[in-house]
């Protein structure tokens, strides 16, 4: 289960940040994660529940994650269009088979709150 990775990634970024900032309780972290990331929210859920018992800077401490779509830009055209399959992806607007990824890649902690 790589979301255990990702989230121990969070929560280290996070106290080590919380800790430069003199908080000593993370009560919220907001994470955004796109859906090429393959997290799957309930188990980066379960793998913040299992880990942050051991760290009572996160005691409490609530994980919210916002998905985002994978979003890719034609490089015939540039149209953007939403991806759900990696099968022969095929420009709607003009056919094209070239295109970067410009959305979805993307973990990132957005914000955490604490006292």
């Amino acid at each position: 289960m790589h979301e255990s990775s990702l989230v121990e990634f969070t929560l280290n970024a996070v106290e080590d940040k919380a800790a430069s900032m003199n908080i000593k309780k993370v009560t919220l972290i907001h994470l955004t994660c796109g859906k090429m990331r393959g997290a799957i929210p309930q188990l980066m859920n379960e793998a913040f529940r299992l880990l942050t018992p051991a760290r009572p800077m996160f005691h409490g401490a609530v994980l919210e994650m916002e998905e985002t779509p994978i979003i890719a830009k034609c490089r015939a055209c540039n149209s953007q269009h939403e991806i759900e399959e990696f099968h022969d992806i095929t420009c709607p607007a003009c056919g094209g088979k070239e295109y970067d990824i410009i959305s979805g890649e993307e973990l990132r902690i957005d914000y955490f709150e604490g006292e």
